[in-house]
């Protein structure tokens, strides 16, 4: 059985994506009276996903299962993202300390040095120190 379930899982795959591929044997096996230890100990499933699965199986609707997660939450940040990038560029600033003052003076948004960061690091931009010690210029 466990030599098939890489072919039946690849052709799942690909018509439902890995996501939905997981689901699906795991629906099976639990239909065909397959135990959650003996799916996670054969299958490495977590248990969270199986007593999911179990109970979605239990209620006859495992619709929502197959339903795709929120989409993220956008920062406030992406809204002002031309006017910060275009006054950086204009610019550059030292530090991440000095990114925070002037996003602030720019949007009136206050964020932790670690969401700034992140905020320009999604933009191609590496804020931080050079090999040398010296602040790096943000372009």
């Amino acid at each position: 059985m466990e030599s098939r379930f890489g072919l039946v899982l690849g052709f799942l795959s690909h018509f439902l994506g890995k996501r939905g591929a997981k689901i699906v044997v795991c629906l099976v096996l639990m239909s065909l009276g397959l135990t959650n230890a003996e799916i996670k100990e054969r299958f490495g499933m977590s248990w969270t996903s199986l007593r999911k699965y179990r109970k979605a199986l239990g209620g006859n609707d495992v619709s929502h299962l197959f339903e795709l997660e929120a989409e993220r939450q956008k920062s406030e940040l992406d809204h002002y993202e031309q006017e910060i990038l275009t006054d950086f560029e204009a610019n550059p600033p030292k530090t991440l300390r000095e990114c925070r003052e002037r996003i602030i003076a720019l949007t009136g948004i206050t964020r932790s040095l670690h969401r700034i960061r992140v905020f320009l690091l999604k933009r191609g931009l590496n804020p931080g120190r050079s090999d040398s010690g010296q602040p790096r210029q943000i372009p």
